[in-house]
C-alpha cells in the first residue's frame, strides 16, 4: 500500500513538473515572439525615419542652393522673371488662359440622366404617356 502511494505521488510529481515546464516554455516563447515582433516593427519604423530624414536633408540642400542663387545676378533675374517681375521700363503682358468651353450644341445633344421627379411622373403617367 505504501508502494502504491509512493508511486502515485511520484507520478503526480512528474506530471506537475511536466505541466510547469510546458507552461514556462509556452509563456517564454510567447514573450520572445511578441518581443521579436516589436523589434521588427521598430526596425521598419527606423528605416522609414531614415528615409524621411534624407528627404528633408535633400529639401534643405535645395533651399540652401536657391538661397545662394539669389547672390548671383543672372540667376536672380531668372527667379524674378518666373515670379512675374520685369526690368524697369519693360511692359509685361500677362495673359489669363481661359478654361475650355464646351459648345452649346454638344451640351444640348448629350444624354442626361433622369431626375427623381421625372421617374415619379413617369411612374404615375406611364412610359411616354401610355
Amino acid at each position: 500500500m505504501a508502494k502504491i502511494k509512493n508511486t502515485s505521488s511520484n507520478i503526480l510529481t512528474r506530471v506537475l513538473l511536466i505541466v510547469l515546464t510546458g507552461s514556462f516554455l509556452f509563456f517564454f516563447f510567447e514573450t520572445v515572439q511578441s518581443t521579436y515582433s516589436s523589434y521588427t516593427n521598430l526596425q521598419k519604423e527606423i528605416e522609414l525615419n531614415k528615409a524621411e530624414k534624407s528627404e528633408i536633408q535633400n529639401q534643405i540642400a535645395d533651399w540652401n542652393q536657391q538661397i545662394s542663387d539669389l547672390d548671383d545676378p543672372e540667376k536672380l533675374e531668372v527667379v524674378l522673371r518666373k515670379r512675374g517681375y520685369g526690368k524697369e521700363g519693360e511692359i509685361l503682358y500677362i495673359y489669363d488662359v481661359p478654361e475650355p468651353v464646351t459648345p452649346i450644341d454638344e451640351v444640348l445633344n448629350t444624354e442626361r440622366s433622369k431626375t427623381v421627379f421625372e421617374y415619379v411622373v413617369e411612374f404615375i403617367v406611364g412610359q411616354d404617356g401610355q
